[in-house]
């Protein structure tokens, strides 16, 4: 999987002259692992989002940005591959991001002014925007405000023809200055590409399909007939009767021809010793018997003299038993056989057919863009390869090409904002290949792979062929069974009465997503917590580094006892979540999100967690206060007193010499009184009030 990198972008518009802002050299804020953040990175985000720099979304993004910079060091050391393929990127990518930069921030944004030109009629006229204002939030209002005032004349003789043609509905100066700079941008929009692809000689390249031999010989293989077999049959109403007659699966052709003539209802074959000819798969059969797909899935690699189970016709009427003649191989169609067919698909299918160095696009009458570039964007996008989706491919690029010339023209490659950019797709491209690899890394030979296959299948998706089926079955061998097992008891009634051993490869089968998610959210929080952090300004709050689990534990205990539970709850989860193969994090978790729960009147869910830990950890020295505590909660919460004599008399059976055991003796009394025991209780306390 590739970072997407092309947008389909073709603004179109106008040749304007005008001044573009070389930003000065980026101020560094901040370092992950010696890569730089730069103030302009923040800088960025506001203008393409809109938020202002104190606003909780785009502090949260603040901190994702240092947080996804500990990729770099990460990624590079498990997949040394990406940083080559970052390094490889090549042209395509720098003109997308000068065509993005040049549309967005200096043409549409800027209506085509320096930063530094807005920044002083900004300063000069705070009072416009708000004392409070903050420059990038506004900075396409100041452009505006600055284009009407230096287009005052233009302005005032726009507002003149629209008078004219009877536009006074509305004579406020806010509507015609509106209008005015919306018919401005739409000009922008509807002609610049196409000026700038005359200015720079850009053209496209007549696409001459190939010849039918061409064509042929590319795809051999596709111009071969079905494969088959060339069979008898008999035919009948009932299939018991039917079955009967066949008492082994091979025969003598002779005796199958004697049955045929003797018992067969298809009149037809029956005259001809049951003969039905040679049949071709994916073709129906004749003489009425029509489609018959189990036939060749029965006589796949079986030997002349095959008789078949009995098979039900498509519509259900009758049964039929074959017999086996003979095997038609599948055979090459000569191109003169296949020449309609191609020809067809020449004139109205769906793709080009080009050779990789086919040239596309031409500029100066040099190639700029080949038929190889098409197809890295759509691998890198996943597109459907058709023509109408290669032509919009084409367009664009040729666009990018004509808006990325203009935009080193006017220097736009060395705005903060290209720079900006560069660094967000790089990070992007770095992010993105790095997750990839995460998920989909096979970490198994393919002898184990292929054994665990053989012997139960894809455990995800049972119908996927092994092809298929190795990210999968690599996870099954790494996912640590302690995982699901602390999950099937959790959810034991959804299993019972299957035993855990029973119900894994389901347990897998319904858990295998979430633990990718799981893992990849175990990576990310392992990159941030190894990574060097250093921040040179005060206003920017970063996530916490979990250096060690010992401080993840003290702090999760501290939010306890601030009876921040809820904070605790997501905490413990998030601990137990990423490190499932580390038994003493699953299982303090799990306790200490049981004991949550039953805090938070959470009842049902803790008493499952409380089964699970004393289930999976039934030595564990909290097993006895887990299993005390489900039955307590199941009596005293949930009224659910007959599982809770079961799970108080199992308790007793276990652990016989707990210090809980008098306490589950009065909680299987109360039960068993009908609550008469707490209700005399609550009776004494009250009259010693």
């Amino acid at each position: 999987m590739k970072n997407k990198v092309l947008a389909l972008l073709a603004l179109g518009a106008l040749l304007f002259t005008g001044c573009n802002s070389i930003g000065d050299k980026d101020t560094i804020i901040g370092r992950v692992n010696g890569e730089s953040i730069y103030q302009e990175d923040i800088d960025l985000m506001v203008r393409l989002n809109g938020r202002s720099p104190k606003s909780e979304q785009l502090r949260a993004s603040i901190a994702s940005l240092f947080s996804r910079n500990s990729f770099y060091a990460e990624a590079y050391e498990r997949f040394p591959e990406i940083k080559d393929e970052l390094k490889g990127r090549g042209h395509t990518v720098e003109e997308y991001l000068l065509t993005f930069a040049f549309q967005r921030f200096y043409a549409m944004d800027r209506l085509m002014y320096s930063d530094g030109e807005l920044r002083v009629y900004f300063d000069a006229h705070r009072s416009l925007f708000g004392d409070t204002a903050e420059y990038m939030v506004v900075r396409d209002r100041v452009a505006e405000k600055y284009f009407l005032e230096q287009n005052a004349d233009s302005l005032a003789a726009f507002i003149k023809r629209g008078q004219a043609a009877g536009d006074t509905a509305d004579t406020s100066s806010a509507y015609w200055n509106a209008r005015f700079i919306r018919e401005f941008r739409d000009r922008m929009v509807r002609t610049m590409g196409d000026s700038l692809v005359k200015v720079y000689n850009l053209a496209l390249a007549p696409i001459v399909p190939p010849t039918v031999e061409e064509y042929y010989e590319k795809h051999k293989d596709w111009f071969v007939t079905e494969p088959g077999f060339e069979v008898y049959h008999v035919e009948m109403a009932d299939s018991v009767a039917l079955a009967a007659l066949f008492y082994t699966d091979s025969m003598d052709l002779e005796e199958f021809k004697k049955l045929a003539r003797d018992n067969s209802i298809n009149k037809e074959t029956a005259a001809n010793d049951g003969y039905v000819g040679k049949v071709l798969e994916k073709h129906v059969l004749p003489y009425g018997i029509g489609e018959m797909s189990p036939l060749f899935t029965q006589f796949k690699d079986k030997p002349v003299g095959t008789v078949s189970t009995p098979i039900r016709t498509f519509m259900g009427e009758t049964f039929h038993v074959f017999y086996l003649a003979s095997v038609v191989p599948s055979r090459q169609k000569t191109v003169e056989q296949a020449r309609a067919a191609i020809e067809n698909e020449l004139k109205n299918g769906t793709n080009y057919e080009l050779d990789s160095t086919y040239v596309l696009v031409t500029m100066n009458g040099e190639p700029v863009v080949r038929e190889s570039d098409v197809m890295g964007v759509y691998a890198a996008n996943l597109m459907p390869q058709n023509r109408i989706t290669h032509d919009n491919i084409v367009n664009s690029m040729m666009q990018n090409i004509a808006f990325a010339n203009e935009a080193r023209k006017r220097k736009v490659d060395h705005s903060w904002e290209y720079r900006a950019l560069v660094r967000m797709s790089n990070l992007d491209f770095v992010c993105n290949q790095f997750e990839y690899y995460v998920r989909h890394k096979v970490t198994h030979s393919e002898d184990t792979l292929k054994a665990v296959y053989d012997k139960i299948g894809n455990p995800a998706h049972q119908l996927l062929e092994f092809e298929k089926s190795r990210e999968d079955i690599s996870v099954w061998l790494d996912m640590p069974k302690l995982l699901l097992k602390r999950i099937y008891y959790y959810q034991l009634e959804d299993y019972l009465p299957k035993s855990y051993d029973s119900s894994v490869v389901d347990l897998f089968a319904n858990t295998v997503s979430t633990y990718r998610n799981q893992y990849w959210d175990r990576v990310k929080t392992d990159a941030w917590s190894k990574a060097k952090v250093s921040l040179y300004v005060d206003s920017i709050n970063l996530p916490p580094q979990e250096n060690s689990m010992d401080a993840a534990f003290q702090e999760l205990d501290s939010l306890y006892r601030d009876q921040k539970l809820k904070q605790a709850l997501v905490g413990w989860n998030g601990l137990r979540d990423r490190y499932p193969e580390v038994d003493s994090i699953m299982k303090k978790a799990t306790y200490e999100i049981a004991h949550i729960l039953s805090e938070t009147n959470d009842f049902d869910r803790a008493q499952r967690e409380y089964r699970a830990f004393y289930s999976v950890w039934p030595d564990d020295v909290n097993a006895e206060k887990a299993m005390f505590s489900r039955g307590f909660i199941l009596t005293e919460n949930m009224h659910k007193d007959s599982l809770a004599l079961e799970v108080l008399d199992e308790f007793k059976q276990k652990f016989p010499k707990s210090e809980l055991v008098e306490s589950a003796d009065w909680l299987i009394e109360n039960i068993r009184s009908g609550g008469k025991l707490a209700d005399d209780l609550m009776k004494k306390i009250e009259a010693e009030e």
